[in-house]
């Protein structure tokens, strides 16, 4: 008898091995169309902005694509503008004042650059370039508050000069890659945009760019 038990035992825990296999491989298959479906509608969802989809977060696309019609306008560049400048006015003169500060003319001078040579829809590279500053006004922020109040507002606010170098790393580097999320048009020229030096330095000096002035013109900046 003892046997029996332990041959039934066995088979018992055989089936059991058997029924689990089957239930992974149903529960697998669901999983992955749930996957599909769950990817399937995020494309439909963002549709609009498909070089975005996988390299900046969903929250932030639907974030700024909000702000891209308020009552027919686009006030992405407004919105970034201000993102770079609340966090400006917090740091002291210095050589990362100065760095920090002319991010703000490469940024002008890639969204033309994206708008002339790459594909994409100019929402989408404002979206970009919204969402790069978010970043970088978020990180500038906590390099202040993690420096001694020189209290050089009157408003109180917390101020602190910033070392060049702090800005030589990301995510204010991160701008050098926004161009690759793109693709090229045929007539973009032989080399890519860059924002780094020769020597490796970062920033580079940038002019800006005339054609981004005039729209952040029309908004009234």
């Amino acid at each position: 008898m003892t046997f029996i038990y332990i041959l039934l035992a066995i088979i018992a825990f055989i089936l059991w091995k058997i029924y689990r296999q089957k239930q992974n491989e149903i529960d697998q298959v669901a999983s992955e169309k749930a996957d599909a479906e769950y990817e399937q509608n995020r494309k439909e969802k963002f549709k609009d902005y498909p070089h975005l989809i996988d390299k900046i977060d969903d929250s932030w696309i639907q974030v700024f694509a909000r702000q891209s019609n308020i009552d027919g306008k686009d006030y992405l560049l407004k919105s970034m503008f201000f993102l770079m400048v609340h966090e400006s006015t917090r740091i002291d003169y210095s050589e990362g004042s100065t760095k920090y500060d002319s991010l703000w003319d490469a940024t002008k001078e890639l969204l033309e650059h994206l708008e002339k040579f790459h594909v994409g829809s100019v929402v989408e590279h404002e979206i970009a370039l919204a969402t790069y500053w978010q970043l970088a006004a978020t990180k500038v922020g906590e390099l202040i508050e993690a420096k001694p109040n020189t209290e050089s507002l009157s408003s109180g606010a917390h101020t602190a000069e910033i070392e060049g170098e702090e800005i030589e790393k990301a995510p204010f580097t991160d701008i050098e890659n926004i161009a690759a999320w793109f693709p090229k048009k045929h007539n973009h020229p032989d080399k890519e945009i860059t924002f780094f030096n020769e020597d490796g330095s970062f920033p580079r000096e940038s002019k800006g760019s005339e054609l981004i002035d005039k729209k952040m013109s029309d908004l009234g900046l």
